[in-house]
Formats: C-alpha cells, sequence, structure tokens
C-alpha cells in the first residue's frame, strides 16, 4: 500500500516541465512534501524508532549504529527539502492556496494511516520494551512536527513525544564511522570546488 501511495501521490519531473505554471509549480511542491516530509520526515520514523529503540537496550549494536548514521542524514534530506518548499512557496504566493495546503494535509493523514499499520503488522504484541501504541503516538507526534516545519496545522495537536531520547541517538554529527573510523561529517561544498564532472 505505501507504493501504491507514492506513486497515486507523486509525479515524474521532467526537464520540459513548465515551472511556470501554477499547476506544475504545485506538482512540483507536492513532490517535495511527500519524499522530504511524508516519507523520509515521517514514515521511516517508524522502522528507526523500533531499531533504535533496541540499540538503546544494547541489542543489536552494530545495526543501531549504522541506523543512527542513517537517522542524521535523513535529517538533512529532510530540511533539504524544506527548504526547497519553503523557497518555492516564498517566491511563488500562487501556489500555496487553502485547497493545495488541505491537499496536504490528507496526504500526510494518509502517510500517517500506512505507517501505523506498518508499526501494528511488526508488533502485534507488546515485548522487549517496544509498545505498538507508543509508536503509534511517536508517528502523530513527528509528523505534526513536520507539518508546522512547514507552515502548515498539525493533525494531532495533543500527541506528546512519548521518546525524548530519540532526538539524543541522532546527536552524532562529530563522532567516527562505524567501519571506517573516520569522521562522517559531508565534504563542504568548497572543498569540492577543484573537483570536475568526470571525476564524480
Amino acid at each position: 500500500r505505501k507504493t501504491e501511495f507514492v506513486v497515486s501521490n507523486s509525479r515524474a519531473l521532467r526537464r520540459d516541465m513548465d515551472l511556470e505554471t501554477t499547476a506544475d509549480k504545485q506538482a512540483f511542491a507536492k513532490n517535495l512534501f511527500l519524499f522530504g516530509q511524508c516519507m523520509e520526515g515521517t514514515q521511516f520514523y517508524g522502522l528507526f524508532g523500533m531499531v533504535l529503540s533496541l540499540y538503546r537496550q544494547n541489542k543489536f549494536p552494530g545495526i543501531g549504529q549504522m541506523f543512527r548514521y542513517t537517522l542524521r542524514d535523513e535529517s538533512n534530506h529532510i530540511e533539504v527539502f524544506r527548504n526547497l518548499l519553503m523557497d518555492l512557496v516564498e517566491e511563488n504566493s500562487d501556489v500555496w492556496t487553502d485547497e493545495f495546503k488541505e491537499d496536504l494535509r490528507d496526504m500526510m493523514r494518509e502517510a500517517i494511516e500506512l505507517e501505523k499499520e506498518f508499526i501494528r503488522d511488526c508488533l502485534p504484541v507488546n515485548a522487549v520494551g517496544l509498545s505498538a501504541d507508543e509508536f503509534c503516538q511517536y508517528i502523530d507526534y513527528i509528523a505534526d512536527r513536520r507539518l508546522e516545519g512547514v507552515g502548515l496545522r498539525g493533525l494531532n495537536p495533543d500527541a506528546d513525544n512519548p521518546f525524548p531520547w530519540l532526538a539524543e541517538m541522532m546527536d552524532i554529527k562529530k563522532e567516527q564511522n562505524f567501519f571506517e573510523g573516520r569522521v562522517t561529517e559531508y565534504q563542504k561544498a568548497s572543498a569540492l570546488g577543484s573537483v570536475d564532472d568526470d571525476e564524480l
């Protein structure tokens, strides 16, 4: 069902897309929201939270550490998509209609529903400190953070964060790579200035 959700809500982006029309600008904005805020920003967090909850109990240390690095990188992606969407809206006020904003909220509502189904499939019973209800609550909480981050009203304003420790798990910017023993920060663009396209 997640595949159907993505296919039905996204549009192929082509070079000849006419970003002078409101419809095409909205299609682009919808893709940015879908992939940045719904998928990477919300749906991925169900699985991340489960694995990192086990890691916090000293289970699966290797996998848990890899998920920490992955989550850190996902956070960068989410912010890039958010900034692109915000810049697009700021420069094109015709995109941000009330109807379009409600479309995005409806899309997030569906993303939440699908992620909760996934969580309940993964956790049919509560075990090893993992509770489906808590993870579903976390999805409500994180989804509202994504919506509010792009200027939209939340769907579950009363949802609290049951996992405040998860933010600490993500704070690993200058630690070493688990496998390679080196700093894992992305290279800055200025450091890549002398690299031409053929070398990439």
